[in-house]
């Protein structure tokens, strides 16, 4: 069995773009898109009992910025204890960088792919693998945040120049994953954030990146 380790954010997670803070107050709604929904558990189904998806999603999560709100969601502080908590790992799925575009970053085009580069060097480490194989990584460029931004309940978190450098990733991340021996995948080849927040995937797009997803996989292992 080929175990798959999906390290990435509220887009992992599956967050709902539909979210409002009303739905706080009702405990029959929920922030989080139903394992049916979630293009990890499609990908599950899609890639049959040869394969285990392990969902590592976690809203917020930045490659390696500390948030002075939620210091939890650094990628690379607790990167570790999660290759150690699911090992052992035949393949991790890298798919951050959404939440290092936001305002409390200040980012700029000179440090959008230095995060990553960082995160890479971390995890490709071979001390932290120990007598386990290092395995292989796919380096997903998440899609970019779309231009309703300012119509946005996350407008503030998020800004045009968010939108700008989103749109960079696929480009700078590719460039990464030729240099680090990593799997490339653009997410913008096949998904688009909801049209509703400009970050999250709506429930048609977990399906297109499932199925995307699972085709990526499978040219992985089967070449």
């Amino acid at each position: 069995m080929k175990r798959i380790l999906c390290y990435g954010d509220s887009n992992t997670y599956g967050c709902n773009p539909a979210w409002t803070p009303e739905w706080d107050k009702d405990p029959a709604k929920s922030v989080r898109f139903s394992e049916d929904i979630r293009w990890t558990c499609r990908l599950q189904k899609l890639l049959g009992d040869e394969y285990r998806v392990i969902e590592e999603g976690l809203p917020g999560r930045t490659t390696v910025y500390p948030d002075p709100v939620y210091p939890h969601c650094n990628g690379r502080s607790d990167v570790y204890s999660c290759i150690l908590s699911h090992s052992p790992i035949d393949l991790m799925v890298i798919m951050l960088g959404t939440n290092d575009v936001k305002v409390t970053f200040k980012p700029c085009g000179d440090t959008i792919g230095r995060a990553m580069e960082e995160l890479l060097k971390e995890i490709l480490n071979p001390y932290i693998w120990e007598h386990r194989k290092v395995p292989e990584i796919l380096l997903v460029a998440p899609a970019p945040v779309g231009d309703n931004i300012e119509k946005s309940l996350l407008f503030g978190m998020y800004d045009r120049t968010s939108v700008e450098l989103s749109r960079e990733l696929g480009k700078v991340y590719e460039g990464l994953a030729s240099r680090y021996g990593c799997h490339f995948m653009n997410a913008a080849d096949y998904v688009e954030v909801s049209p509703g927040d400009s970050v999250h995937l709506n429930e048609e797009n977990h399906g297109k990146m499932a199925k995307a997803m699972e085709e990526k996989i499978r040219e992985i292992f089967e070449k």
